[in-house]
């Protein structure tokens, strides 16, 4: 009867509840420096940044292409769940954004 009772509190004592986790808002992001949404994105590409600031703030492009005529230079950014690139163009001469097509 005792080791059923040890068993019994044994059981019960290693039976407790999981560890709380942060809760998910539901928001998925594969930016690097941790986005909370593309709007967000959006609305910081319609300041039109410089290509340095773009980088710092959205990290590395995925692919990077300079047009012939070398007046631009194009940003890739894959984003898996959409399974499509979201770009950024960039003036060479002014070194600044000149356009966007952030989904």
């Amino acid at each position: 009867m005792k080791q059923f009772i040890l068993v019994v509190f044994i059981l019960l004592s290693g039976c407790s509840s999981p560890p709380s986790s942060p809760v998910d808002n539901g928001i998925s992001s594969d930016l690097p420096q941790g986005h909370e949404s593309d709007y967000t994105v959006w609305t910081f590409l319609e300041k039109y940044p410089s290509e340095k600031l773009v980088v710092e703030t959205l990290g590395p492009p995925d692919s990077v292409w300079i047009d012939e005529k070398m007046e631009f230079k194009m940003l890739y950014y894959f984003l898996p769940e959409l399974q499509d690139y979201n770009s950024i163009e960039i003036n060479l001469n002014t070194g600044k954004t000149a356009g966007f097509e952030w989904d």
